[in-house]
């Protein structure tokens, strides 16, 4: 069985290289997880000095490109011939499950009350500017990103009718060699991503167990975790995706709602409806200024790195699967309700999600000590411990957070195995296999620098590898408004003529 696998991974060249991106981190993590902390925070900052204003602008430009379409005739185009193969509901729930679960509950707490205490611009009510950048570093622009990016896959297969995934993501690169550089990165960057949510993830998890239960499993322990975790999430994938995948994404976005409506239910609603309503409201008025950073919304130099960088870098490496992903489940759908479903819908749902958990919170913080919410791994279980049914509640949110990064890791083999499977829709099991160890494997060599330092050397890594990726995402970007948006307009006006 091994010898075979190897001599798949040597005969698939995008296998081989990812197998190898995966070596060097998990021994680089394992031996010298110092050095690879140290280099890549000098890296991502010397990008930083450079890129920081160019990464806002990517945000932006992603969301306005949306907003182009969806006001073009084109929006009317069906995705295919064929009729969606998911409900609202399921189809919504793998958005939410692949696209940002597990971030949803690490940051649910911890985020807006920091900007609660630390609010990053001059502001009389902290409670609603909290909000506000809460909703701005999640709503719109990252969804955007994903979206776009899958539009354009899912219309190059199943309008353009191109031969497999490989062709639809770069269509317009006639050498052989730009391609295969171009789908190698996607698929480095799409590992990054991926191990980010499962180290991050896990990390949560374990903490979670070491706060409900008093312990203190170290290291060694979250390394197991990632393990078991990785493994769940090949077997899942290597199910299919009506199975495992779809059934844990509906559990997941069912359970979210219930936990949700739990909290809401001791909601001043007064209060609560008040300040979601003016934070959204201020949030898409002042949607320009806080994109750019400008004017009244001019954040600090270090909270623009450290937060909205950090956040568009992150999405940005999560875009290749996620949009893949997306694109795959949405055949049958027109282009407008593909938009508005996997932009808008989510939007609106994270505003509610945040809301109702942060301003849960604010009556909290401004009765006890603040700083009981800092660390970003307990900050939702210190939180749910301030409510009845804690005990229960706790168990709930620890088990969402482990099927939202099965869900994530899951998804993100079948995309891989779709890439190496020379553009295969249903890559056989083999590929996802391989896929499935090369991730847990380098997620293990990133977790053994420790839950202290996991999140900056994540987060270097990101940012890092964000920045070519964006270069290619808007060569694809520009390239599908040129020959597909421009070129229809163009053909449209002389037969008027």
């Amino acid at each position: 069985m091994i010898p075979k696998l190897f001599d798949q991974i040597r005969s698939n060249s995008l296998l081989f290289y990812g197998a190898l991106f995966g070596v060097f981190f998990f021994f680089t993590g394992l031996l010298a997880p110092q050095f690879l902390t140290e280099v890549l925070n000098d890296v991502n900052q010397n990008l930083l000095s450079v890129f920081s204003t160019y990464y806002l602008w990517v945000g932006l430009i992603a969301v306005l490109a949306a907003v182009v379409i969806l006001i073009l005739p084109i929006r009317n185009k069906r995705l295919g011939d064929e009729k969606p193969s998911y409900s609202y509901f399921s189809w919504v729930a793998l958005l939410y499950s692949t696209g940002m679960g597990s971030g949803l509950l690490l940051r649910a707490v911890q985020e807006p009350v920091y900007y609660f205490k630390n609010s990053p611009i001059a502001t009389n009510t902290s409670e609603i500017t909290a909000l506000q950048y809460t909703f701005f570093h999640w709503g719109f622009t990252p969804w955007a990103l994903y979206s776009l990016f899958g539009l354009i896959v899912a219309y190059n297969l199943y309008v353009k009718k191109n031969t497999n995934l490989l062709d639809a993501i770069v269509p317009n690169a006639k050498n052989k060699w730009l391609k295969f550089i171009a789908i190698l990165f996607i698929i480095l960057i799409t590992i990054t991503g991926v191990i980010a949510s499962l180290g991050l993830g896990t990390a949560q998890v374990v903490n979670g167990i070491n706060y409900a239960f008093d312990v203190d499993y170290g290291t060694d322990f979250l390394l197991l975790m990632v393990i078991a975790i990785g493994v769940i999430a090949t077997y899942s994938a290597l199910t299919g995706l009506n199975r495992i995948i779809k059934f844990l994404a509906d559990l997941d976005f069912t359970m979210s709602i219930i936990l949700m409506l739990f909290i809401a239910y001791f909601l001043n609603f007064q209060s609560f409806g008040y300040q979601t309503l003016s934070a959204f409201y201020n949030y898409c008025l002042h949607f320009f200024e806080m994109s750019l950073s400008f004017g009244d919304y001019q954040t600090s130099e270090s909270f623009t790195k450290d937060w909205t960088v950090f956040y568009w870098a992150f999405w940005l490496a999560w875009v290749p699967f996620t949009g893949i992903f997306i694109a795959r489940i949405s055949r049958g759908r027109t282009i407008k309700e593909f938009l508005i479903t996997t932009i808008l819908i989510p939007t609106l749902a994270t505003v509610l999600w945040f809301s109702v958990f942060a301003n849960a919170a604010f009556d909290i913080v401004i009765d006890s000590n603040a700083s009981q919410f800092d660390n970003v791994f307990t900050s939702l279980f210190v939180f749910l411990e301030h409510f009845p049914l804690h005990h229960v509640t706790i168990f709930i949110a620890g088990l969402l957070v482990l099927i939202s990064i099965i869900n994530s890791v899951d998804s993100a083999i079948f995309v891989l195995g779709m890439f190496s499977d020379k553009g295969n829709e249903n890559p056989s099991k083999k590929h996802k296999f391989i896929w499935g160890f090369i991730i847990t494997a380098t997620a293990l060599g990133l977790t053994a620098i420790g839950t202290t330092e996991l999140l900056n050397g994540i987060s270097n890594l990101l940012v890092i590898m964000a920045l070519p990726f964006s270069f290619l995402y808007g060569y694809i970007v520009f390239f599908f408004f040129k020959n597909i948006v421009f070129t229809k307009t163009v053909s449209n006006q002389i037969d008027k003529s």
